[in-house]
């Protein structure tokens, strides 16, 4: 009468209920197919979009937690317009090895890349670690331990 089983790849995975991510993909089937498939996994809020000119909110202000862009050729990948400044975290999910889609993510300003055919696990894990990478880079420092036999108490 003990409780079944469960293997590690049956238990449910850590939800992103509040992430906000935007798929852009030119192709439309696709697109929907990504977005159909993290939200079978339980992503807050997606949008869609054919290209970053036809979003509808601006990203500057915050609109959007991620951005995923689906490439149909590596010689052709969009440059991620957030790339500087510490904007919004982008992944890019291409055909290619990894070794070329690394080095297309990094020339392009993405802080991941994932191949195709995407699997949607495998995507929302990289959303998660893109995402926690980017919480950890703006943590405020913590501030510098005090100089050796300095008085911790203010002066009264």
């Amino acid at each position: 009468m003990g409780r079944p089983c469960v293997t590690r790849m049956e238990r449910p995975m850590k939800v992103l209920p509040t992430a906000r991510i935007l798929i852009i993909d030119p192709q439309m089937e696709r697109r929907q197919a990504t977005r159909a498939g993290l939200a079978a996994l339980g992503v807050g809020a997606l949008t869609e979009a054919a290209s970053l000119d036809k979003t509808e909110h601006p990203l500057s202000e915050g609109h959007m937690d991620v951005i995923v862009v689906q490439a149909d050729d590596l010689n052709q990948v969009p440059e991620n317009p957030f790339r500087q400044c510490g904007g919004v975290p982008a992944i890019l999910v291409a055909e290619g090895t990894p070794s070329v889609l690394t080095r297309a993510a990094t020339m392009g300003g993405y802080d991941a890349a994932v191949g195709m055919p995407v699997l949607p696990r495998l995507l929302y894990r990289r959303i998660g670690s893109v995402l926690q990478r980017a919480r950890r880079n703006n943590r405020p420092q913590v501030a510098a331990p005090a100089a050796k036999g300095a008085d911790m108490t203010s002066a009264g």
